[in-house]
């Protein structure tokens, strides 16, 4: 690595939120020597507020006109880094961006230099290599191969390579020398223009083949969709301006001609096709005939006085300081993690997706590079949320290994996975693979051996088979799938490189269900945290009551709350029989249950759990509600406006719906078994009682329907517990530490 500084420049327009993402992953850079320019204007969104955060950790200038190489000028006037590189508002680098570009300029040769380019959807690329004529053609390569760089860096090549704007870099007292980008070029082949003349004064354009950045390619006030220009009068000029400007040195007026003549006939019937298929309105090709018209008569008068708007040396003139711009550097260095899980916002996730969330945000914020692989529709992606790079990628067939017995829908998500993984690991090493033992998603890295492959450990299949009467049923009427998905767990808990485990309580009830032992030297043992949920507002105990109200006099009720899946796993059924109990003593009690409701009950009629109960106790419709899955601010509401929750379950391997209910300080009622017993300490947060005793549940409700203070002292304490013990950041740092721990003692495969 050198000590060069590198400026980034960012001139943006009217793209807030895009260039939200941008700066966050400014961030994430590896490259420590940076500082970040960035020009506004004429923004009218809410540029200037999200820039008003940034003040006084970068530059920020603006520009009066809409005209791009101006501001990049202004840009370029601004910076104080040996190196300039440019970057979209609409665009992201990744982590090792600048390092790449940077080493280029290693070789004193290089003027500037620049990487290849994902296109919108993150996968595909916008381009590898790029290379134009002096009449404005260009040519894209869009997968890698030979590298251009030896062939056309040498002055007044008939063909030179140039890079794309939302990834280029220049040395900036270059830029200078030559006066900037010229403004005529207000829009298109600014940098082309830029890297021509660079050629021409003897320098080489570097083309890279790594240094990536990811452009997202958003719609503009010349495009209304990512690939489809609707006002081409800027393109048009400027493509005549060029060809006036570089083609005519070496070719006559009589081939410009013919070449323009060309380029038009190309766009033309591009328009003319858009038109027709109705994605255009007529206007746009009437547009179009006028505005071919009036640039190229007014490129005509470039021939007259050959003038440019390429800025004096002077003008850039800088006396400022470099500002460093601060990158999230962790201790000990960042770690290239993966992530599989099935489910990932925006889409509703449930508890281990809810943990695995959380898990990666926390650790991109603390700086480590994170890629979430969960499922995808038609085609891959790959896009930057929230810090966290989250590759959505479809199930493809793969031909299982020979003699596998891993059920092939299982087999082809898992092993399109690794694919992707293998594709990211080109552009940096991946050091750590994370999978939830659910449905094996990590069977087929863990097969393949390359990768250490460490197995999050939550309730096992084998022991939610065996308490619900439909799956075992299944598995006692010869059903193959289930014990063949059992199989492929038992031998990722064999073969994994670690397992990371909320508790012991998880890590016993595997090796009694699977009849294996774990080695405690590859077991990490880190509770589950969730970020804070709490919404302050107006309403009961600081919160809302939107969609939680009763009706009439049931408004003053004590309220209960369930979050879960309506299975026998979870104990509704135990619940819904202590409810029964409490009216029938005369607690005043309403209990609302959220959840998904609709699978089938233990019985053999098919009838679910909501079903059997209102057939059974319609009396009590007042009283028990049923809301199916609610979504995020919703579920908020019901925790906010609950006075106990409940959580009756026969296992489970933790409890996040404890941790939300304790965030909002209420009390919890739980069941003695598995994870819960860590988290809820009987007697001070709520109460443990024991699985499936319906009396000892409406005992536990009970005390707590008769004492508000209790309900208070309990919460208060809950709340504590939360803030203590089970934030993001904790579980962050026992993560990071477990894997730090694990990569240092495995044996490599």
């Amino acid at each position: 690595m050198t000590d060069l500084t590198v400026s980034v420049v960012i001139n943006t327009y009217n793209r807030a939120e895009s260039l939200a993402v941008t700066l966050g992953a400014l961030e994430q850079l590896d490259y420590p020597h940076v500082e970040v320019v960035v020009v506004n204007g004429p923004s009218t969104d809410g540029t200037e507020a999200l820039l008003a955060g940034y003040a006084g950790r970068m530059k920020i200038d603006s520009c009066a006109n809409r005209n791009l190489s101006e501001s990049r000028n202004i840009g370029i006037r601004r910076a104080s880094g040996d190196i300039v590189a440019f970057i979209d508002d609409d665009a992201y680098p990744d982590p090792g961006w600048l390092d790449a570009l940077v080493e280029a300029f290693a070789w004193g040769e290089v003027g500037a230099a620049g990487g290849p380019t994902f296109g919108h959807t993150g996968f595909w690329y916008q381009a590898w290599h790029s290379r134009a004529d002096r009449f404005g053609n260009f040519w894209t390569d869009m997968q890698p191969c030979t590298n251009p760089t030896q062939l056309l860096s040498f002055p007044h090549s008939k063909e030179f390579i140039y890079t794309i704007g939302t990834n280029s870099s220049f040395r900036r007292k270059l830029l200078v020398e030559l006066g900037g980008f010229d403004e005529e070029f207000e829009y298109y082949l600014d940098e082309t223009d830029v890297c021509c003349r660079i050629t021409d004064a003897g320098w080489v354009i570097a083309a890279l083949d790594t240094g990536f950045v990811f452009h997202k390619f958003l719609p503009s006030d010349i495009r209304d969709r990512r690939d489809v220009i609707r006002d081409w009068y800027q393109v048009m000029k400027s493509r005549f301006y060029f060809g006036m400007k570089h083609g005519l040195p070496s070719s006559s007026f009589a081939e410009l001609c013919i070449q323009e003549a060309h380029f038009v006939e190309e766009i033309r019937a591009n328009v003319v096709l858009n038109s027709e298929a109705g994605v255009h309105e007529p206007a746009v090709l009437t547009k179009f005939e006028d505005d071919v018209a009036a640039a190229s008569n007014l490129s005509l008068g470039y021939l007259g006085h050959c003038g440019t708007k390429e800025r004096p040396p002077a003008w850039f003139d800088n006396d400022e300081p470099f500002l460093p711009f601060a990158t999230k550097q962790p201790e000990g260095g960042k770690l290239h993690i993966c992530l599989l899980t099935q489910e990932y916002p925006p889409a509703p996730v449930n508890g281990i997706a809810r943990v695995i969330h959380a898990l990666a945000e926390g650790l991109a914020e603390e700086g480590h590079v994170v890629r979430v692989l969960t499922e995808g529709a038609e085609y891959p992606r790959v896009d930057l949320e929230n810090g966290v790079w989250v590759h959505r990628v479809p199930a493809a067939g793969h031909p299982r290994p020979p003699g596998s017995e891993v059920p092939q829908h299982i087999w082809d998500r898992s092993a399109s996975m690794l694919a992707e993984i293998d594709r990211m690991a080109e552009i940096r090493p991946v050091d750590v693979i994370q999978a939830p033992n659910w449905d094996s998603e990590g069977i087929a890295a863990i097969v393949d051996g390359r990768y250490p492959v460490v197995v999050g450990l939550y309730t096992p299949l084998r022991t939610v088979v065996g308490s619900d009467p439909t799956m075992e049923r299944l598995v006692a009427d010869g059903d193959p799938l289930l014990p063949a998905l059992i199989d492929v767990e038992r031998f990722t808990y064999q073969e994994a490189a670690g397992f990371l485990a909320c508790g012991p309580a998880i890590v016993d009830e595997i090796e009694s269900g699977y009849g294996v032992e774990f080695d405690r030297s590859r077991v990490g043992l880190v509770p589950h945290g969730l970020p804070d949920l709490t919404v302050v507002g107006p309403g009961r105990d600081g919160g809302t009551d939107d969609g939680a109200a009763m009706n009439g006099s049931l408004d003053q009720s004590v309220r209960l709350l369930f979050v879960g899946r309506l299975e026998g796993r979870k104990g509704i059924d135990t619940l819904l029989a202590a409810v029964v109990q409490l009216v029938a003593s005369g607690d005043d009690v309403v209990l609302t249950v959220v959840g998904d409701d609709s699978l089938p009950g233990p019985g053999t009629d098919g009838l679910t759990y909501r079903q059997v109960f209102e057939r059974d106790h319609p009396d009590l419709a007042d009283r028990v509600r049923f809301l199916g899955r609610v979504d995020d601010d919703e579920l908020r509401a019901q925790y906010a406006a609950t006075d106990v929750f409940v959580a009756p379950s026969r296992f489970e391997s933790f409890g996040l719906m404890l941790l939300e209910a304790m965030m909002f300080a209420k009390p919890v009622v739980c069941t003695d078994v598995g994870g819960m017993r860590d988290i809820v300490e009987d007697g001070t947060t709520g109460y443990r009682v024991p699985p499936d005793d319906v009396d000892a549940l409406t005992d536990a409700l009970h005390r707590l329907a008769l004492s508000p203070e209790l309900r208070t002292e309990f919460g208060t304490a809950g709340r504590k517990r939360y803030e203590e013990s089970y934030s993001v950041g904790a579980m962050v740092d026992g993560v990071v530490t477990f894997y730090r721990t694990l990569l240092t003692v495995r044996v490599p495969t």
